[in-house]
């Protein structure tokens, strides 16, 4: 393989893993219900809460992949051996950039949650499952060929930019309103 033909497969992969979340989040907001009337802080932040919970399970489950692979061999000491396999060396970069990923969605479900109009709330749950959804085609795309995690990463990366994008202007705008 060639460089020109690993980036055009990780290119190839960004864009499926773009088009594929717009895809998703258009179709889910169509069907699922929507929120009928404005809800309190608290129920907002409730509906955060929830959110988080399985991205966070799934974080926990790569997290005890990473331990149960450290078990009767060297990379039981982390300090003499950080990964006694390939596969180890990939669960831990994936455990890695997944929580780097998953501190970036924590705070902006939370921020989103609280910030954005309440005819827009059922977009969390959606983010939260592609959220979930692109982290395990990361990891098994990592797994079976390094390039193909890209529409994985595509899939937490493009939902998290947009969504800060908008915290930041609604932070900005609500501070220039109370001027």
């Amino acid at each position: 393989m060639t460089q020109r033909s690993d980036d055009r497969t990780v290119k190839m992969g960004m864009l499926l893993g773009f088009l594929g979340t717009i895809v998703v989040f258009i179709s889910f907001y169509s069907f699922l219900p929507q929120v009928a009337e404005e809800v309190s802080l608290v129920e907002r932040l409730k509906l955060g809460i929830m959110c988080l919970v399985f991205p966070v399970t799934l974080f926990f489950l790569m997290i005890v992949r990473v331990g149960s692979q450290r078990f009767g061999n060297l990379s039981a000491d982390p300090t003499k051996c950080e990964a006694n396999t390939e596969g180890m060396k990939v669960d831990l970069r994936v455990l890695s950039n997944t929580h780097e990923q998953l501190m970036i969605f924590a705070i902006n479900i939370l921020a989103l949650s609280a910030l954005m109009p309440y005819q827009f709330l059922s977009l969390l749950p959606i983010y939260s499952g592609v959220f979930v959804a692109g982290r395990v085609i990361f990891w098994v795309g990592y797994r079976r060929n390094v390039l193909w995690r890209a529409p994985g990463f595509a899939m937490s990366t493009l939902p998290a930019v947009i969504g800060v994008g908008y915290s930041c202007v609604a932070v900005l705008l609500a501070a220039f309103e109370s001027v």
